[in-house]
């Protein structure tokens, strides 16, 4: 029997998902804001040669790029946050939902009949 649980559950799923994928690409982000004021004070603040010049400027290219990617998510993902956050109540509603799916499902798994009256007695 198909479970009518797995799209209310892959529903849910994906919100939760979506919240974390959200909550990462902040801190990453927020990260790579911290890394590139690190960067940006070496070479206000320190004498450097050539070299060392151009490793930092690859590490700055690199956390930019990471940067990117991150609020590029976060661009992504904030509308579904912001419909999560304005619709909680029915979000607990699908969980108790599927919650009560669960329960009947699990009820019709191994269901036995127990006959009521004798009338298969002798016929089979």
């Amino acid at each position: 029997m198909e479970q009518n649980s797995h799209g209310i559950e892959a529903f849910l799923n994906y919100l939760r998902d979506t919240e974390q994928q959200l909550k990462m690409a902040e801190q990453t982000e927020q990260e790579a804001n911290d890394a590139t004021q690190d960067i940006l004070h070496w070479f206000e603040l320190y004498d450097f040669r050539g070299i060392e010049a151009v490793k930092m400027a690859h590490k700055l290219r690199e956390i930019r790029h990471q940067r990117r990617e991150a609020k590029d998510v976060a661009w992504l993902t904030s509308p579904v946050v912001d419909w999560i956050q304005r619709h909680r109540a029915e979000i607990k509603e699908l969980e108790r939902l599927l919650g009560e799916v669960r329960k009947r499902e699990r009820r019709t798994e191994n269901r036995i009949y127990t006959p009521k009256t004798r009338i298969m007695e002798g016929t089979l």
